[in-house]
């Protein structure tokens, strides 16, 4: 009896094993197949929003293994609008896997033009023209901006006639493939629609001059994103009272080590530059006590220096720190629920 059951499961087996290959390694099974996902892919929506959503589409900087992760973005969105805050290399990339809703980008916020936080401009600009933006993609950031903008217009000029021509005006409206630049001043408020408001405040990330961080408010939610900066009275005087905050973070417990191995093994560049980083970023043990006392629900650590490349170096990174702070991850999102206290974490 023992015999011809075993000998019923190796047939099954092999039956399911036959099926499978054939599946796999025929042109009808692969066709039948990728039919399948890409109707899956379709057909699948974006969750429903609910008050503010904020997606981590960078996390980031550009000291470290970066396998893992894109250069600095923070998405914001909520049911009508989608804003991006920075867009470093890597990051069109997890927008796309996240199906943020490109069509309703409404605007970009740069912090600064180091290159970690802008390589990704050209490659949303035609992601959201592709899907759907209509107009110019309009990008806000402090004095400098319009140069900027200006190098990507004139380097993607070419580009935008042949993606026009190719699909014709009607699908891709030329002016819609272009980029304006909006500089602003900080503090002041920078952006309103539909109830958001997106203010604008100063940082210190010298020798550049100047830097901003940005604040966004909608129905009694509040998330702020400090860009590259020490720890500042006006950050955190302008992050007073919000759910989130993503602060730029250095850890020394990571840093020195790298630093001293460096030096022992006379790499002196690297050692340099390593040391040099470290006056114009904010240190991880000098955040938690300044975002208690402004009354901030959430600290979220983003663009860490260095990047933690493992379980291991998390930890490091967290080390004497209070427990409840997030080292932020690539597609992570925080929804924040209209004039409540929750966060909701999701962690991919």
């Amino acid at each position: 009896m023992m015999q011809k059951l075993l000998a019923l499961i190796v047939v099954l087996v092999l039956c399911i094993a036959g099926i499978a290959a054939a599946t796999f390694y025929t042109s009808a099974g692969q066709d039948a197949l990728f039919k399948r996902a890409a109707t899956a892919v379709m057909t699948r929506s974006p969750d429903s929003i609910e008050g503010l959503r904020v997606l981590v589409c960078g996390s980031a900087s550009p000291l470290g293994n970066m396998d893992s992760r894109a250069q600095a973005c923070i998405a914001v969105m909520t049911p009508e609008h989608l804003l991006l805050f920075d867009v470093g290399a890597r990051s069109p990339l997890r927008l796309a896997q996240a199906q943020a809703p490109m069509a309703k980008l409404s605007a970009v916020f740069l912090t600064h033009f180091h290159s970690d936080h802008i390589g990704g401009l050209p490659d949303v600009n035609l992601a959201s023209w592709v899907q759907g933006r209509t107009g110019p993609m309009e990008v806000f950031g402090p004095q400098g901006v319009d140069r900027v903008i200006s190098g990507f217009n004139t380097a993607y000029e070419l580009d935008r006639s042949y993606r026009s021509a190719h699909h014709g005006s009607a699908m891709l409206p030329p002016d819609g493939g272009v980029m304006v630049a909006n500089t602003l001043t900080a503090p002041a408020q920078v952006w309103q629609a539909d109830g958001i408001t997106v203010t604008a405040f100063a940082v210190a990330h010298p020798p550049i001059e100047p830097a901003v961080g940005y604040r966004v408010d909608y129905q009694g939610r509040s998330v702020v994103i400090s860009g590259d900066s020490n720890a500042t009275e006006s950050l955190f005087s302008a992050a007073r009272g919000a759910d989130l905050l993503f602060h730029d973070a250095l850890s020394r417990t990571l840093l020195d080590p790298m630093i001293e191995v460096a030096t022992t093994q006379q790499r002196q560049r690297p050692a340099q530059i390593m040391r040099d980083v470290i006056d114009y970023h904010a240190d991880a043990r000098t955040l938690p006590a300044q975002a208690a006392a402004a009354g901030i629900r959430q600290l979220v650590f983003y663009h860490m220096v260095p990047v933690p490349a493992n379980a291991l170096a998390a930890k490091m990174f967290l080390r004497d720190l209070p427990q409840d702070i997030i080292l932020a991850s690539d597609l992570q999102t925080f929804d924040l629920p209209p004039n409540s206290d929750v966060i909701r974490i999701h962690t991919p």
